[in-house]
Formats: C-alpha cells, structure tokens, sequence
C-alpha cells in the first residue's frame, strides 16, 4: 500500500472514531437531560426568580451555601424558629456533591445568640412524596412559624399563574412562593410550593384542562421538621 493510501486510510479511521465517541457523548447528553427533567413523569421548573429578601437573610444563606461547596441558588427563607439562637429554613434550586441532577432542597442553617451560623440540614424535596403533617396554628411551641415573601402573581408560565388564581378561592389562601413541577397529561398538572394565609407551608397541586378549565387536586402541609434535620 503506498504512502498515501496509509494517509487516507488513516485519516478515515480517525474521522469514523470522532464520529462513534460524538455520538457516546450526545447519547450521554441525552440521558443526563432526561434524569435531570423527568421525576415520576413531573417536569421540575427551573426558572423561579428569588425573592427580595433581607439583607441579613439573603446573606446568611449564601456565606452558608458558598461554605458547603453545594451549587444551590436560595429562593426564598420560608420558615424560622426560634431556639437556644434561630433555626432558618430557606427553598433552594441546584445541585449538591452527591446529585449533579438538579433538583429543590430545604437547607437549614441554625444562628447562635452571638450570631454565628452553621449548616444543619440540606434535604432534598421530592414533588412526588412530600412529607405532611397537621396544619399547626402560628405560635405553637416548638413550631416553625412560616413566612417569607411569597406572594400572588410571581408564576413566570401564565397558564400556571391563570389556573392557579382560578383554584385559589378556599377557606385557607395560598401565596405562591416558587411553581416546583408541570406535568403534561390530558391538559398540565401543577406543582407550587405556596404559603397558606393560616401561617403553615403547603404543597399545592391542580389541574388545567385543554380548555382552559382549572380544578384544585390536592394540598399537602409540608411537615417541616421532616426536612429540617432535627
């Protein structure tokens, strides 16, 4: 075989193995994609905007979540308790060391009485096995009391943001505080993280038809001392 023969030969090979590891890595792509979008056949939605809030809030949690070397974005501080110093619960967005599949968090960090903080918990929120507990009346002992700056009119989908106001008309009244998941069947199913007018934390699911047509499914109390990590 001459000389250039061996060159093309050569050079054919060389493109024909860029071509299979292109596609490994397209395939590989592929993949990450559908575990990082598809959680029970649940889309995660990830275009929340933080909230505004305090200075002394939003900076706790972020010296906080620089410190654990998680790439979390704080959404907003939704609960608070008061202990031997505070306990505050903020929604967060992103990934941690031992998931690179994107996903929403609690994380907990505990303030003493000389205003030290520390991380005490990060724990995964799953949109579909939320942990519940009974609605607790504001100032309970030992009780989170819920707050934040959720309010109405902060979906970005406004199909979202339309069904929910149609839904929102109960005894108890939901201030949105991030939409979690959609999830396409006969019309879209929604999943918000919204705070209830009774001061509890609440997981609120409904339902928009093809028509427009929206119905309540569910509304889940968030248990939050399951996610607190005490």
């Amino acid at each position: 075989m001459s000389k250039m023969n061996l060159i093309i030969a050569g050079l054919i090979c060389t493109s024909f193995l860029t071509f299979v590891l292109s596609g490994f890595r397209a395939e590989a792509a592929s993949e990450e994609t559908k575990q990082k979008q598809v959680l029970g056949g649940w889309t995660l939605v990830e275009d929340n905007t933080p909230a505004m809030m305090s200075e002394k809030d939003s900076t706790r949690i972020n010296t906080a979540l620089k410190q654990s070397g998680d790439d979390l974005v704080a959404l907003d501080l939704v609960a608070t308790q008061v202990v031997a110093g505070a306990n505050y619960m903020y929604l967060t967005y992103g990934t941690v060391a031992d998931n690179t599949v994107p996903g929403y968090y609690f994380v907990t960090v505990y303030e003493d009485a000389k205003g030290n903080n520390s991380m005490i918990a990060t724990s995964p929120l799953d949109v579909t096995a939320v942990q519940t507990g009974t609605p607790l009346g504001k100032g309970a002992t030992g009780a989170w009391a819920v707050h934040g700056s959720g309010k109405p009119g902060m979906f970005h989908d406004q199909n979202a943001q339309a069904s929910f106001d149609a839904i929102n008309n109960g005894d108890v009244m939901y201030n949105p505080v991030a939409l979690l998941a959609t999830q396409v069947v006969s019309g879209t199913n929604y999943k918000a993280l919204c705070m209830g007018n009774d001061k509890n934390l609440y997981v609120v699911t409904w339902y928009r038809d093809l028509k427009g047509n929206s119905s309540l499914t569910s509304t889940e109390c968030v248990n939050i001392g399951a996610y607190c990590g005490r």
